[in-house]
């Protein structure tokens, strides 16, 4: 009676493992569908930055942005107002989205250059590449 408890059980776990791993090999979640298309990333990064721009507090989820975006900044966080912003350039490759960004801050005299990564799927998140390699750990 042991034995078919344990070969229960031990067939239970293999089709539960399987199940949860299957999903990841069909490639339906693949790490290039966490990279956003140039224009759906732009979109992303100009809807954060015009929230900002235009005087909301923190960064976070930027409202009546479709899909949604979360915006991650340590400088807006801290209290820099943006006056303006000039998107430069699409950076090349496709892993991540990354845009080169030229802010002017208040209190600043002279504009800042800034790297700015778009990743996700929903919400699409915002944030500055040295934020991401430090989220990421690289």
């Amino acid at each position: 009676m042991i034995d078919r408890h344990q070969s229960f059980w031990f067939q239970g776990a293999v089709l539960l493992a399987f199940s949860l791993f299957a999903p990841g090999c069909s490639g339906q979640s693949s790490v290039e569908s966490f990279h956003p298309k140039g224009d759906v990333a732009q979109e992303a990064l100009e809807a954060a930055l015009t929230a900002w721009q235009n005087g909301q507090a923190k960064p976070g989820l930027i409202e009546d942005s479709d899909p949604p975006v979360q915006a991650q900044d340590d400088a807006w966080n801290a209290g820099s107002k943006l006056k303006s912003f000039e998107i430069v350039q699409a950076l090349p490759g496709d892993s991540p989205r990354k845009f080169a960004v030229r802010l002017n801050l208040e209190g600043e005299s002279a504009p800042a250059e800034i790297t700015y990564v778009v990743v996700g799927k929903n919400p699409l998140h915002v944030m500055r590449e040295k934020e991401y390699n430090r989220d990421n750990a690289m």
